[in-house]
């Protein structure tokens, strides 16, 4: 049995994981910290919200416990084998179709100080190898972490300078505590919104730390209701994409060792 931390920015993307765990996560009370479990593996979702200030945040609490040995009470025993952040992202190059499945080899980070971060290579290796025997299409990719949404195709053109082929806004903050605490990391996104696409300009509702202001959001919606009637359309789609690639890799034993 593996013991797995997953986090996601929202609900909606956990919405898989905790459907995999069946009547274990029914009735739950908010915010019971039971684990849920799928096939063999032991897992506890940590939804942070969306931005790196969130994300950063979230793991930081969640791993705190195992990062200098700074946790009261925390024991090597209780440590998660495993860390992965699931998700949408964006696709950076013309090649990455709308609900492609991706499992990050490393992370980059818009912040110029910050160098990247590899992901772990023997998961990512099994999620990848695992996935394919299996019929879903996934490839290796890197990933950068924006603390901006790309709206527009000039937005994601200047990311993927980087060599970066997706973009997401929670990925690299999560590595960067999980390494810190010396726990394996793996990520596994789809794509839901490509190259040429062209989004409501969300960066006008985001908030001092980074994260969606509700209400400012329904107005930048409003303004541009095509756009936003195809976005949701192309996140649906998405993650059910992203929901059968993680039915097979949380019942399989991808995260031990």
């Amino acid at each position: 049995m593996s013991r797995l931390y997953v986090f996601s920015a929202s609900k909606m993307e956990a919405g898989p994981v905790i459907g995999l765990a069946g009547s274990n996560s029914g009735d739950r009370p908010p915010g019971d910290p039971t684990p849920l479990r799928v096939g063999a593996n032991e897992l506890t979702v940590k939804i942070s919200g969306m931005g790196t200030q969130a994300a950063r945040g979230i793991a930081a609490q969640a791993l705190g416990p195992w990062i200098d040995g700074g946790g009261a009470g925390a024991t090597e025993g209780d440590k998660p084998d495993a860390v992965l952040v699931i998700g949408l992202c964006g696709g950076l190059t013309a090649s990455l179709r709308e609900s492609r499945i991706v499992a990050y080899t490393k992370c980059l980070s818009t912040e110029p100080t910050q160098g990247p971060l590899d992901c772990s290579p023997s998961i990512t290796g099994r999620l990848l190898q695992l996935l394919v025997s299996r019929g879903i299409t996934c490839e290796p990719g890197t990933g950068i972490t924006s603390p901006r949404i790309g709206v527009s195709t000039t937005a994601k053109l200047a990311l993927a300078k980087s060599g970066a082929t997706v973009v997401d806004m929670e990925s690299y903050e999560v590595l960067a505590v999980a390494a810190q605490a010396r726990v394996p990391a793996a990520v596994l996104r789809v794509v839901a919104d490509t190259l040429e696409s062209k989004l409501p300009d969300f960066n006008r509702a985001l908030d001092a730390q980074g994260s969606l202001d509700g209400r400012k959001a329904l107005r930048v919606a409003i303004g541009s209701p095509v756009r936003t009637l195809r976005l949701l359309g192309a996140n649906k789609r998405a993650m059910r994409e992203l929901a059968k690639a993680l039915a097979i890799v949380l019942s399989a034993d991808c995260f031990s060792g």
